[in-house]
């Protein structure tokens, strides 16, 4: 399932519990599937059937409505400063592919990116749609710091590090804006990205 119906259906999997007022739960989005955590257990009483029941009501109402098509998340122009100290791993990832470390540049910026999901870390996205010249598994050894507005990519995956933390991707360069505001809710706009929402990196020199 797309990231885009993916998020929608967590929305409309939490109101139909919230509905039901059983405890407060918290539904958390991977890359092709949905974990929903109970404040309490639910399984007394057969309510785990319950649960169960409501998910196939909404899975049937997915295969019919024509929600999702009208339901794009926004898009986000991303400036980056490519290379430098926190793009070292650009010189690399130039050699391994034969191109020089504008032409990886180029091709990063050159794609639409996909949030699928967040995780690892608040506001951390793991963004799909990286062009497959650059799908590189990640480093052998981490590294113990790896700092916030970082932005890296290991696998089919591409990131911006939101926290300072240790990391196994390849870094290519940085950004400024803030990706996670703790003192914020989520309606406000805690998280700068969200599932299905579309990115695209814009070289800094020319923005």
């Amino acid at each position: 399932m797309p990231a885009t119906e993916l998020a929608v259906f967590r929305q409309e999997l939490i109101q139909s519990i919230q509905a039901l007022a059983w405890p407060a739960c918290q539904c958390v989005q991977a890359d092709q599937s949905i974990t929903v955590l109970f404040a309490s257990p639910i399984l007394a009483a057969g309510k785990h059937e319950i649960l169960l029941d409501q998910l196939h009501q909404i899975l049937g109402q997915f295969g019919k409505a024509t929600l999702l098509a009208n339901t794009p998340g926004c898009h986000h122009h991303i400036v980056v400063n490519y290379g430098g100290v926190a793009g070292q791993d650009l010189a690399w990832l130039a050699g391994q592919t034969g191109l020089s470390p504008t032409e990886v540049i180029d091709l990063h910026c050159s794609a639409i990116y996909t949030v699928q999901f967040l995780g690892f870390l608040p506001g951390f996205a793991y963004l799909t749609g990286l062009p497959k010249q650059l799908h590189f598994s990640r480093r052998e050894t981490p590294r113990s710091r790896v700092p916030a507005g970082t932005l890296a990519i290991a696998a089919h995956y591409c990131a911006v590090y939101p926290w300072e933390s240790p990391g196994g991707w390849h870094l290519l360069g940085h950004f400024e804006q803030v990706l996670f505001d703790p003192e914020r809710t989520d309606q406000q706009g805690q998280s700068l990205f969200k599932a299905g929402d579309t990115v695209q990196f814009i070289r800094a020199d020319y923005a």
